[in-house]
């Protein structure tokens, strides 16, 4: 049953954004005294990522089932394939203009901009050639790539190689963060390259002007994604970039006398199971992002899924709950 306080729309969504801005502040504050250590540790990631993707990998296999040599040269890369034994080439699709984007099971970002490139490709099909390639993940870029059906939107998919894990191809282009994307003409030669997540309408103004094609694709944001299973410094993140935005609403799961005592900030208290979702998000926009969290992550995520199967559009899953977030020592309220 939801313990949501009855308010029109109007007012409770004046009200997340009252609380989502003074949180905001709050975590502004806090944030100013650990950016020094935050910035410090985050250029000491990329550095032993890049490290790592230097050194040549001695875990993974550096040739194909044919003893074929594995390449992360940029202008000509050969890698392994993501889902099955299949080796993928920029060679291979000469004649045809390609785009080549980098993701990794771990990126909040690479989550957000897939569904429009799925579109994209989609659209674009025996026109332009989409390869995804996996890099410098630790966690299941396979169970990523799955998770948003690239193959069955045509994306080629492989993993990097190099490095522990695997990121030279990624590590060619000077790339410091994720995703990155790059764009080769018909010839193979590398002709744009974008640093950050592209939205689909930026996706298709950089298809057609490198590559004259034009793209009508249906609109991803209407279209939803799966359920994205985020880390607490994910969830973060995406919150935080978005602060004033009534649509980005955290859903505490847990009894209304553990949410009073303490939860994420402009957090809504929805005590729902995976069976009663209907009712109990009843009134709520579906078009919203929603981020659901229990106590621990046990049953976030049969109620996340619940909510994608009624039509909730975008759903994240916290991963953990809130004693993953507060072990991260992330912002609470009150």
């Amino acid at each position: 049953m939801s313990t949501t306080k009855r308010m029109t729309r109007a007012e409770q969504r004046e009200a997340w954004r009252a609380e989502r801005e003074a949180a905001r502040l709050r975590a502004e504050r806090q944030r100013r005294v650990r950016i020094g250590a935050v910035s410090a540790i985050g250029v000491a990631v990329l550095g032993i990522v890049a490290a790592l993707a230097l050194t040549a990998g001695q875990n993974a296999p550096t040739t194909d089932a044919n003893g074929t040599q594995y390449s992360a040269a940029k202008d000509d890369f050969r890698l392994p394939g993501l889902l099955d034994d299949t080796t993928v080439s920029l060679a291979e699709f000469a004649g045809k203009p390609v785009v080549v984007n980098f993701f990794a099971s771990w990126c909040v970002y690479c989550n957000e901009e897939l569904p429009g490139f799925v579109q994209v490709a989609q659209a674009t099909d025996g026109k332009v050639a989409f390869v995804g390639v996996d890099t410098a993940d630790p966690g299941d870029g396979a169970g990523m790539a799955r998770r948003f059906d690239l193959a069955g939107a045509g994306f080629a998919l492989a993993k990097d190689v190099g490095g522990d894990p695997p990121s030279q191809l990624w590590s060619s282009f000077g790339s410091q963060g994720l995703p990155v994307t790059a764009f080769y003409d018909a010839k193979g030669t590398l002709v744009d390259f974008s640093g950050g997540m592209l939205t689909q309408a930026e996706l298709e103004q950089r298809i057609q002007t490198n590559f004259g094609v034009s793209v009508n694709a249906p609109d991803a944001a209407q279209l939803g994604s799966p359920v994205i299973p985020l880390i607490p410094q994910g969830t973060y993140e995406l919150l935080r970039t978005h602060p004033s935005d009534p649509t980005f609403v955290p859903v505490d799961l847990r009894p209304a006398a553990d949410f009073a005592k303490g939860h994420l900030p402009a957090a809504v208290n929805v005590e729902a199971t995976a069976g009663d979702v209907a009712s109990a998000f009843k009134g709520m926009d579906p078009s919203a992002s929603y981020f659901v969290y229990d106590a621990t992550g046990t049953d976030s995520t049969a109620v996340a899924d619940a909510m994608h199967a009624a039509g909730f559009k975008h759903v994240y899953e916290i991963q953990g709950g809130y004693a993953a977030w507060t072990a991260a020592n992330l912002p609470t309220t009150p």
